[in-house]
């Protein structure tokens, strides 16, 4: 990894740790603009941490090992109540886990078709998981509610303890956001637009659920990775295979959003909360 990656992720690891562990010290002001706040800071930190994690293109041996110690760590700080480990290792694991999902997806085929056919199916199931009421997600909000820490990355809200109130990110909701942004950089889309778009969809999904319920996340997410490289999809649409940016023996001269890439053959750089999806926070 890059010395300047390692640097960035580094420190947003620590910025994520203290605003965690702090952020009850800081003043609190109105509600729901606190939560907003809370959940950008959050996110953003997600972002360049997923981001500059991706950009690195490591080796499945890598993946596997990182996604390993996150689930240790991910485990390890639920059960003793450590947030932050906990917290880091949910980022890790779901970082590594969608990284080698889209870049394998991106290797198994260069057909854009497909990864827009997930993308809209990705959105439609976990729109179906929160809303059904026999859903996987509507079911463990009103069944168990109490488990539901377990499965998210918790950002507490700002004033308060994370034990007190917070809204959070799904870890399913990391791993579509690792896959697609493994699949931007594989497809050779707009990459540094897809992270910022994806990362202010997870703020606008949370936005709006403070005003109405519980929202799945992954409909915006799905939404904004689409949006963002419509018409690079629209133009590549009805490519035959073997056209695409994946293309086996073809040149990977330059990125569509202007990063250079390295040749073929080579390794191109990069540049509530219920399990998945945003909500309001909780309070005492």
């Amino acid at each position: 990894m890059k010395r300047p990656r390692a640097v960035a992720i580094a420190a947003a690891a620590l910025v994520f740790v203290a605003f965690t562990v702090w952020s009850g010290q800081l003043p609190t002001f109105a509600f729901r603009a606190d939560v907003i706040i809370s959940m950008a800071i959050g996110v953003a930190l997600v972002g360049v941490m997923v981001g500059a994690a991706v950009s690195t293109r490591p080796a499945t041996s890598q993946l596997l090992t990182v996604a390993g110690i996150g689930l240790v760590c991910a485990v390890l700080g639920s059960a003793l109540d450590v947030v932050p480990l906990a917290d880091l290792g949910k980022i890790a694991f779901g970082t590594c886990v969608g990284f080698w999902l889209g870049s394998a997806l991106a290797d198994l085929t260069d057909d854009l078709r497909v990864i827009v056919t997930l993308a809209v199916a990705i959105g439609v199931l976990d729109a179906a998981s929160v809303f059904l009421p026999q859903g996987p997600t509507h079911l463990l909000l009103t069944k168990a509610p109490q488990t539901v820490s377990y499965f998210v990355v918790a950002f507490p809200t700002i004033g308060y303890s994370v034990h007190d109130a917070y809204s959070g990110l799904g870890t399913s909701d990391v791993i579509f956001f690792g896959l697609f942004l493994a699949a931007a950089v594989g497809y050779r889309l707009r990459v540094r637009l897809t992270l910022v778009a994806m990362v202010a969809s997870f703020v606008v999904t949370v936005t709006v659920a403070l005003w109405s319920r519980a929202l799945p996340a992954l409909p915006g997410l799905s939404l904004a990775f689409l949006a963002v490289n419509a018409d690079l999809i629209a133009r590549r649409w009805h490519a035959p295979a073997g056209d695409g940016p994946a293309a086996s023996g073809g040149s990977r001269s330059a990125r569509s959003d202007g990063a250079p890439s390295a040749p073929s053959g080579g390794s191109p750089p990069s540049a509530e909360s219920p399990p998945s999806g945003g909500s309001p926070p909780r309070r005492p």
